[in-house]
């Protein structure tokens, strides 16, 4: 192995190890650019006083940005891996649609510490213009940190395999990339070299690794253990309602969920 590649590989790996620590960043920056809005700057029109709920000022303001916390966290977290894959139109849509659901849940909340006295177009109007305004620093933020600590292979045809401790790294032409196969937490890639078939095993969980190759749109989940690069498949077979893709000599079962992918 070059000291390059395990620098590269090293890097790599420090920046996969920081962005899953990224959703709750997102959270708190967000959370907290909503509390000091409302608690500083009276955004919404706040008032100070008592709600009709018997909350004080700081009690909501704490509540909000807790909320805004909360939500962010979770969907960046969890959902975001399954729904917002891929291109860049899918992030805007995900991160637009984000912003608007916090936009509503305020609404919700507002209302409840006011006993529903605000639920009218001039109180719905106020939270879908000013919490926008007060995500825009924060999200910002969110997307150049993460933009600047994405992982990135050597090279834009290579990909870069790598154990979940950094040592063990592997450097494949996306071309010469056939499929990865998971076994518990190993996954051997099967790849050409020299137009010859190769195995190499690595430790990292399947789920890890198709995240961080959903850059690469020729590579897709087939099955809960297989990862398929799309350019290398030969043939797809279907047989009694199972579907096999053929790769240089192997044939890998696809999933029910998988399948319109593969036979369209």
């Amino acid at each position: 192995m070059t000291k390059e590649l395990k620098i590269a590989g090293s890097i790599n790996f420090n920046k996969r190890y920081l962005s899953r620590y990224f959703p709750v960043i997102f959270g708190i920056l967000s959370g907290f650019s909503v509390f000091y809005f409302l608690y500083f700057f009276e955004a919404y029109g706040i008032q100070k006083g008592l709600s009709y709920s018997g909350h004080s000022h700081l009690f909501r303001s704490i509540s909000f940005g807790v909320l805004t916390f909360t939500y962010l966290t979770l969907f960046e977290t969890w959902l975001k891996p399954k729904w917002a894959k891929g291109r860049w139109l899918n992030q805007t849509a995900w991160y637009v649609g984000l912003v608007m659901l916090g936009s509503h849940l305020i609404f919700i909340l507002f209302n409840y510490f006011w006993n529903w006295q605000e639920w009218d177009l001039i109180g719905y109007g106020l939270i879908i213009k000013e919490f926008p305004l007060m995500m825009v620093l924060p999200l910002s933020f969110y997307l150049v940190l993460n933009a600047m600590t994405k992982p990135k292979g050597i090279d834009a045809d290579y990909l870069l395999f790598q154990s979940e401790n950094g040592k063990d790294l592997l450097k494949v032409k996306l071309s010469d990339f056939m499929f990865a196969n998971s076994s518990d937490n190993y996954i051997t890639i099967f790849y050409l070299s020299h137009n010859q078939s190769k195995q190499h095993l690595i430790r990292k969980p399947l789920k890890v690794l198709e995240e961080e190759l959903k850059t690469h749109l020729e590579i897709e989940r087939a099955h809960r253990s297989y990862l398929v690069n799309r350019r290398n498949i030969q043939a797809v077979k279907q047989l009694k309602g199972k579907v096999h893709v053929e790769i240089n000599g192997h044939s890998l079962p696809v999933s029910k969920q998988f399948q319109t992918h593969f036979l369209n």
